[in-house]
């Protein structure tokens, strides 16, 4: 898809079918994995388009602050050719904003990434959950989306798969049934493709919000 303005034309249809779905809690061990085909028409061009999608945790409930391990992976296809009309990028649709942490640089189109993370319990009220995460181009014949799965950067002449890395904080504190705080700081290292392309700059990033519940 890349540089063109296909996406802004209206599809005919675009069925969405989930293959496969599966998740579940055994033990110390949950587990979600999820595996999405997509594909219809786009005016005269056809959609063929994929994501595979992973979340396992392991609870080490014998140790202190009992620690979630865990580890999201996931694959959203690219497209291979951007002189042939068909469309191979995939779109998330109603993907929500931070889809890849609160600093919500990257989107769920052309992209590989790997995401561990740790949960601690510090306290009944505290939570602090350290996490990192890396980020590759599916394809190298396609750019990279933002979490709207708008177009941020075009492939260029580059061949470099690396996006880059991030780092992340976050913590929760419970103040009362009704109230909780959040806090996230995030720091985003340009990779090889972005150093390719241009710009390529480090970003950090704070935010902080309160819950009210009723």
């Amino acid at each position: 898809m890349d540089t063109d303005q296909r996406r802004l034309r209206t599809p005919r249809w675009v069925p969405l079918v989930s293959v496969q779905e599966l998740w579940g809690q055994h033990k110390a061990w949950d587990y979600n994995y999820e595996l999405v085909y997509q594909w219809g028409s786009f005016g005269d061009a056809g959609i063929r388009a994929w994501t595979v999608a992973s979340d396992d945790g392991f609870i080490l409930s014998h140790v202190r602050f009992r620690p979630r391990l865990g580890l999201k992976t996931d694959v959203t296809s690219g497209d291979r050719d951007r002189t042939d009309p068909s469309l191979q990028t995939f779109s998330a649709l109603f993907p929500k904003g931070a889809y890849f942490g609160e600093i919500a640089l990257i989107g769920p189109a052309n992209h590989m990434d790997l995401q561990p993370s740790v949960d601690f319990r510090l306290t009944k009220r505290w939570t602090l959950s350290p996490a990192a995460g890396f980020f590759w181009r599916q394809n190298i014949h396609d750019g990279i989306y933002g979490p709207a799965i708008n177009l941020l950067r075009s492939a260029g002449s580059s061949t470099a798969r690396f996006i880059g890395s991030q780092i992340a904080a976050q913590a929760e504190w419970e103040v009362s049934r009704h109230f909780s705080w959040t806090g996230n700081y995030t720091h985003f290292f340009t990779g090889r493709f972005l150093e390719d392309t241009q710009p390529a700059e480090d970003v950090n990033f704070f935010t902080t919000w309160i819950y009210y519940r009723f």
